[in-house]
């Protein structure tokens, strides 16, 4: 009987313990477990869309991403709803052609449609009504009555934008329409104009907008008109090298009062090419000089020397100082990819032109003028040294009427130190530099002293220094490119070559690149001592030249 009661009591407890569990059980009935959300919310805009990153991992595919029992994306704006059936790393949403702010929700969702915790972004894309307030920075524009060059010295990226190509089309006078496109280099030629007539040219330009000082995802297409009042026939131009078009005669800076001219002369130093734009019926270029230019002189007025060099024909050994800019040789760019010129004289490397000009060198078009393998440095350029410093003093004769014989010599000079720092120099005009493209090489004959006047403390007078500059010290104004100097180690001559004739070659390989434009050729290579020879220490120079081989 007491087995009865007992399990009647165990029974008993068992079925209230139950009862228990099933309502505690009520109390979680109908909660949700919410599947993983995205780690992370980035948005970018783009034209008329965004694109928005969902993964502190990065871009990565959708097979690599491991959310829990979540399997598709949903994202919600506005009242659209867009449902991708995988999880995805960043989305791409297409459509906002309205500029406005848009909100996103972003969330996951399992199997059973259960949604993660959103992910919220606001984001305000590129549209219509944004390029519709674009502007473009006005160009600079060069009209002749004909025709017009068209460009933005400044660029035309700005803070507002980057710039990475155009297009543009236009009517010409007979009613064709011309057209081209342009990439980094913005600048273009119109041509075969209404000479007093407005043209129209449409362009299109390609630009990546920004936004807070961040390009958007898409390049874009910004359309403009540009309008130009072309000139008349009578309009003047401003010439930019105007000593250069009157030595060619032009006395009327006007298309009708250069109209007859079909050929110009322009000199190796000249600065720019620009005006040659506004001669409607120019045929031939000559880069040379020809017989029309003289070089320019330079004078130096120093301890109590007065001196000078340039002046006289133009020795294909030089060139100009630096290049003509990539803006001031524009024109001729633009006449060449035109058809309108039918030849151009020039001599190589002498003004910087040649990669412009190589392309149309096998048409004949462009003649590069054939220089002597050898060229003689003639006393035009010779400059004593004693506007330096007195320690540069020395004695010259030229031409030396008393050298001694020797076969072929030619440009003597009879030289005689008077200081330790003797120095017998070459200079250019400031606005030339040496031709070191086209000659590799400086080459003289050199007549010594006996060996007998070159022992003890003048033994190093056996040896020469040359030093190779931009401008010597005491005039730094006459280089613009500041000091590019270099200098070849001291060397001496052999003592079996003194007292005789004896060939010196310089490699000025190292002169390629600067803008050298003096050479020093130091006699003794400065031993600073007390100069006071018991006799004077005679040298002849002769045949100082440049030489390609």
């Amino acid at each position: 009987m007491r087995n009865i009661i007992l399990s009647l009591i165990i029974l008993a407890a068992f079925i209230w313990s139950c009862e228990d569990m099933y309502e505690k059980q009520e109390m979680y009935e109908g909660e949700v477990v919410y599947p993983a959300k995205y780690d992370t919310v980035i948005g970018y805009i783009g034209y008329e869309r965004v694109e928005i990153d969902l993964m502190s991992a990065g871009r990565i595919p959708s097979s690599e991403i491991k959310l829990g029992k979540a399997v598709k994306t949903k994202i919600t704006y506005d009242d659209q709803e867009i449902i991708i059936d995988s999880l995805v790393s960043w989305v791409n949403i297409t459509g906002l052609a309205q500029s406005k702010l848009y909100r996103f929700h972003i969330t996951t969702v399992d199997e059973y449609g259960n949604e993660s915790v959103p992910q919220e972004i606001a984001l305000i894309p590129y549209t219509n009504t944004d390029l519709a307030r674009v502007a473009v920075s006005p160009p600079r524009v060069m009209a002749s009555p004909s025709a017009a060059v068209v460009d933005w010295p400044n660029g035309i990226s700005s803070v507002l934008m980057n710039y990475y190509g155009l297009k543009f089309s236009y009517s010409d006078k007979n009613g064709e329409t011309q057209s081209g496109e342009r990439g980094e280099d913005s600048r273009f030629f119109v041509g075969n104009l209404e000479a007093g007539e407005p043209v129209n040219i449409d362009m299109e330009y390609k630009i990546v907008p920004i936004v807070n000082r961040t390009p958007i995802l898409d390049t874009v297409i910004f359309n403009d008109v540009l309008s130009i009042n072309m000139p008349t026939s009578s309009s003047e131009f401003s010439p930019a090298e105007r000593y250069i078009l009157q030595a060619n005669g032009v006395t009327v800076f006007t298309a009708d009062g250069v109209s007859d001219i079909e050929e110009l002369v322009y000199p190796v130093h000249a600065n720019s090419l620009q005006d040659i734009f506004y001669f409607p019926n120019l045929k031939v270029l000559d880069l040379t000089g020809s017989d029309l230019f003289k070089l320019p002189e330079l004078a130096y007025d120093r301890n109590t020397i007065q001196d000078v060099v340039g002046g006289g024909d133009y020795s294909p050994c030089i060139r100009k100082a630096g290049n003509i800019s990539s803006g001031d040789q524009q024109a001729l760019k633009d006449l060449l990819e035109a058809g309108i010129l039918d030849k151009v004289y020039y001599y190589p490397h002498s003004m910087g032109l040649d990669d412009l000009l190589a392309p149309y060198v096998e048409s004949g078009v462009v003649e590069l003028v054939e220089t002597p393998q050898s060229v003689l440095l003639d006393n035009q350029f010779h400059l004593d040294g004693i506007v330096q410093d007195w320690n540069w003093w020395l004695d010259y004769e030229y031409p030396a009427t008393d050298a001694p014989a020797g076969d072929g010599l030619e440009n003597i000079y009879k030289i005689i130190p008077r200081r330790t720092s003797a120095s017998f120099i070459f200079a250019l005009p400031k606005e030339y530099q040496f031709n070191v493209e086209e000659y590799k090489y400086l080459k003289f004959s050199v007549y010594t002293p006996k060996e007998s006047d070159l022992v003890g403390t003048y033994e190093p007078f056996k040896r020469l220094w040359p030093r190779i500059m931009n401008n010597m010290w005491a005039f730094g104004g006459n280089s613009n490119y500041g000091q590019e100097y270099w200098e070849i180690p001291r060397f001496y001559i052999p003592d079996n070559e003194l007292n005789q004739w004896t060939e010196i070659t310089l490699d000025l390989s190292e002169a390629m690149n600067r803008h050298n434009r003096v050479i020093v050729l130091n006699i003794g290579g400065e031993p600073w001592v007390d100069f006071n020879p018991p006799v004077d220490l005679v040298y002849y120079f002769a045949n100082i030249r440049f030489e390609k081989e």
